[in-house]
C-alpha cells in the first residue's frame, strides 16, 4: 500500500485506497488461473493466462509495483511467442512471490 501511496501522490486516500482494494481482487481472481495455466501447460487456460498477465502487468504499474509489471510483461512476452516455456516456472513464481502481498 505504501508504494500505491507514492505512485498515486496527490490522490485522496480514499481514492487511492480504492485502487489498492480493486488491484487485491484483481491479483485474488487472476493469478490463480495464471498459476494453474503454467501447472498444467493447457493451450486453453495459456491464452486466459496471456490476458491475466497483461491487466495485472498494467494495474502494478499504476500502483507502482514496477517489479511484478516488469514481470507480468516478460510473461505476456513470453506467452505471446508461444514456442519456448522453459521460462514460464520461473517467471509464474516471480510474479507469485511480487503479488503475495495483495492476495486476499
Amino acid at each position: 500500500m505504501q508504494t500505491a501511496r507514492t505512485a498515486l501522490r496527490g490522490l485522496p486516500d480514499a481514492a487511492v485506497a480504492s485502487l489498492c482494494d480493486a488491484f487485491a481482487d484483481e491479483v485474488s481472481e487472476r493469478l490463480p488461473r495464471v498459476l494453474q495455466a503454467a501447472r498444467t501447460r493447457d493451450p486453453d487456460l495459456l491464452e486466459l493466462a496471456l490476458r491475466d498477465v497483461h491487466t495485472l502487468g498494467s494495474s502494478a504499474f499504476v500502483l507502482g509495483e514496477n517489479e511484478a509489471g516488469r514481470v507480468a510483461r516478460a510473461l505476456e512476452a513470453l506467452l505471446l511467442a508461444n514456442t519456448d516455456l522453459t521460462q514460464l516456472d520461473s517467471l509464474v513464481a516471480t510474479l507469485d512471490s511480487e503479488l503475495a502481498g495483495w492476495r486476499r
